[in-house]
């Protein structure tokens, strides 16, 4: 990059910098209400942020403050999806039902779901101490991932891995009982 690109590439970054700081409380209420989790909330808008500061061609970019606020609704949006398939994919491999009785909750029935319950528990106890903790946390403490990576000294990208690693290894499990 030449010397002349660096004073615009600098006054283009303070604009971004300027921009955050006006519209970071409007952008986080609307990402806490999209999303229920102020920690989330706030994670996505400053990656949001940095993810814009790295962007090249963003002097190309008509409204600025639009493109923001579109590119963090998508992440948050991703976050939704990804949040809504792996809360699919645990109740359809740890349904154990509490509460009410019903029609279904017939002797054989019940047989079935110890012995998911069990495989799943084998299943846990056969990962990596790290990978059973971030499950655990997620899935039975209610920690988001953002929270997580705080508490056990991770990136997000390595709690994904490890929440993944578990429930491929769950899944692996009760497909093989299964069978």
């Amino acid at each position: 990059m030449g010397d002349s690109q660096q004073p615009e590439k600098s006054r283009q970054s303070a604009e971004i910098v300027d921009l955050y700081r006006d519209v970071s409380p409007e952008l986080h209420r609307l990402l806490v209400r999209k999303l229920g989790n102020s920690g989330e909330a706030e994670e996505i808008a400053h990656d949001a942020f940095e993810k814009l500061l790295r962007l090249d061609g963003r002097e190309d970019i008509a409204d600025l403050r639009r493109f923001f606020f579109t590119m963090a609704n998508r992440m948050a949006l991703d976050v939704l999806r990804r949040r809504q398939m792996q809360d699919r994919h645990t109740r359809e491999h740890l349904a154990v039902e509490v509460g009410e009785r019903t029609i279904e909750d017939d002797p054989e029935r019940v047989l079935i779901r110890r012995e998911r319950l069990t495989t799943v528990q084998r299943a846990l106890a056969g990962l990596p101490s790290k990978t059973r903790y971030v499950f655990l946390l997620h899935r039975f403490e209610g920690y988001t991932y953002g929270e997580i990576a705080k508490t056990v000294q991770l990136s997000q990208k390595s709690v994904e891995y490890h929440m993944n690693r578990a429930l491929q290894a769950i899944s692996l499990a009760l497909r093989i009982n299964k069978g």
